[in-house]
């Protein structure tokens, strides 16, 4: 056969050739140091720390103000399931879905770094020396009237900052939980003298709910949960279920009887309820029949005791929370299904939205030189006719302790990442005579983020200038400490050896001092916010 007669195609063996080559270049590229990975976090092991064997830790979840007990599982160096802490008495060995997508935070890719600078519309990484000094040059050139927002949490960390704020020459902290309701908070210190009362389900024989949602996030969730399915359990006198609301939330779901008002006619109802109004002009106003509400106020006087809760949203949210707590009162709830005696600690000194929304106009009007914010973003939470953005543009300087990238850190100058929960030190107050006791469940995701509390001891230590002596008889930076771990067990009653011992159960014996509610605010006119128009199709 001529050459021109042969197959112009490739040849078998050219093919197996060219795959073998491929192959190689390929493997050989996989295996570059580069793309290393560990199949075992440890070579050599820490102590205590066996591969393939699951080591627990009591700690605390911190993903609600609540701040339930819990147990971490740790494999390999590395979290992988939580749990409620048995032991506690707030949540029985039981934890709601949130806290236990609290993992899926301590992984989350999109977590910073490390330390990070604006420049123009951009961010440069920058070192820890390079950051805290920064701050500490800032703060030495007046930082009088400064703010300080944080994300409400119970325990010491609120002493600790407060004699850091001290030192620096800055007001009070604001302490503040954007997904609380400040409504009812306000109406419980008024009716009742605490911020949260428990919830006694199982003392009552009927149950109505004006839109509180307190199955699913409204107040200390689990422990009310816990006790409503203890309630429903029981095989007699189990508490009737009304729920009142325009729509059937995870609580209204689990109701005996919803009545479907309009939004916003719940203050209507529940002053037909306490004597005031006829019925027909109630159900004129919810939209629902006359027959119900006659109904309603039958059951509440037949049945006792009974228990009112309200949590809606709407601009009314005050008047109705104090109409429920009024009812209350004239049902005798007031020391049956209302437990004033033991509350849930952890939501004390919470900072009054009012007081917030001041604290924001003091910002708009230059009067704020420095802020900083951690844990929580108000860009986000606030509504858009506060205009918390613009209010912040004009403090000069603004650091985010955001684990995070989000809307308010996207406003900072500085971004101070601050540890997970899950790799923290700290403690907490959920119910009177119990500490929680939070401890790391690993070491950090990140090896260049810090503690907030350490990077704060950081900068009083580069601090070149006295703090103000505005601040009469303020007391010094907490710098007597190398980390916040040791100042924690410093303070911590019976000392290290308690602490330590405390570590294995995740709980002790006592009570730890709770700040006053809106004691970071200085009186001012708070600009009443303008409607927003209805082209602004925003959910806020």
């Amino acid at each position: 056969m001529s050459d021109s007669a042969q197959p112009t195609g490739i040849r078998r063996r050219t093919f197996l050739k060219v795959l073998g080559a491929t192959g190689a270049a390929a493997a050989t590229t996989g295996c570059s140091p580069d793309d290393v990975g560990k199949l075992i976090p440890y070579t050599v092991s820490p102590d205590q720390t066996i591969a393939g064997v699951s080591t627990y830790y009591a700690t605390v979840c911190r993903e609600c103000s609540t701040a339930c007990g819990i147990i971490a599982e740790t494999r390999d160096g590395r979290t992988t399931k939580l749990e409620g802490n048995p032991a506690d008495p707030m949540s029985r060995g039981a934890l709601c879905a949130r806290g236990q997508s609290a993992v899926q935070g301590l992984y989350n890719p999109d977590r910073f770094r490390g330390p990070m600078q604006r420049q123009g519309d951009s961010w440069r990484s920058i070192t820890w020396d390079e950051a805290t000094t920064l701050v500490a040059q800032r703060l030495s050139t007046g930082a009088a009237n400064g703010v300080f927002i944080n994300q409400h949490e119970s325990g010491s960390f609120n002493a600790f900052l407060e004699q850091w704020l001290q030192g620096a020459g800055m007001r009070p902290h604001l302490s503040v939980d954007f997904e609380a309701d400040d409504a009812a908070m306000q109406a419980h210190r008024e009716a009742y003298g605490v911020a949260w009362p428990r919830f006694d389900f199982s003392a009552a024989r009927l149950i109505v709910s004006f839109g509180a949602d307190f199955l699913d996030g409204w107040g200390a969730s689990v422990p009310q949960q816990l006790d409503f399915a203890d309630a429903r359990a029981k095989f007699q006198d189990a508490p009737r279920f009304i729920h009142v609301g325009p729509r059937r939330s995870l609580t209204g779901l689990n109701a005996d009887q919803w009545i479907g008002c309009r939004p916003g006619s719940e203050l209507a109802i529940l002053n037909f309820l306490r004597g005031q109004g006829t019925a027909d002009q109630a159900a004129q106003a919810a939209g629902v029949n006359a027959t119900e509400l006659q109904s309603l106020a039958a059951e509440l006087r037949a049945a006792q005791p009974a228990l009112v809760l309200a949590g809606v949203g709407t601009d009314d949210a005050l008047e109705v929370a104090r109409a429920a707590s009024a009812l209350n009162q004239q049902l005798g709830a007031v020391g049956t299904t209302i437990r004033t005696d033991q509350p849930v600690v952890a939501y004390d000194g919470m900072t009054p939205l009012r007081d917030l929304l001041a604290t924001v106009e003091q910002m708009r009007a230059g009067q704020v030189p420095v802020a900083f914010i951690r844990g929580t973003n108000p860009a986000y939470y606030l509504p858009k006719a506060a205009d918390f953005a613009g209010a912040l543009a004009r403090v000069p300087f603004k650091v985010s302790f955001s684990l995070y990238p989000d809307e308010t850190t996207e406003l900072c100058d500085l971004v101070l990442p601050d540890l997970h929960a899950l790799e923290s030190w700290g403690d907490a107050q959920a119910t009177r005579g119990m500490i929680a006791l939070q401890q790391p469940a690993m070491d950090p995701v990140f090896t260049d983020t810090r503690a907030t509390a350490d990077v704060l001891m950081a900068i009083s230590q580069r601090r070149t200038a006295p703090a103000p002596t505005a601040t009469a008889g303020a007391a010094p930076p907490a710098t007597l400490q190398n980390n916040y771990r040791t100042w924690l067990m410093s303070r911590f009653p019976g000392g290290t050896q308690a602490f330590a011992a405390g570590l294995t159960t995740g709980l002790v014996s006592g009570n730890l001092p709770v700040r006053t509610a809106g004691a970071g605010t200085q009186a001012t006119a708070v600009r009443r916010p303008t409607a927003l128009s209805q082209q602004q199709g925003d959910f806020f």
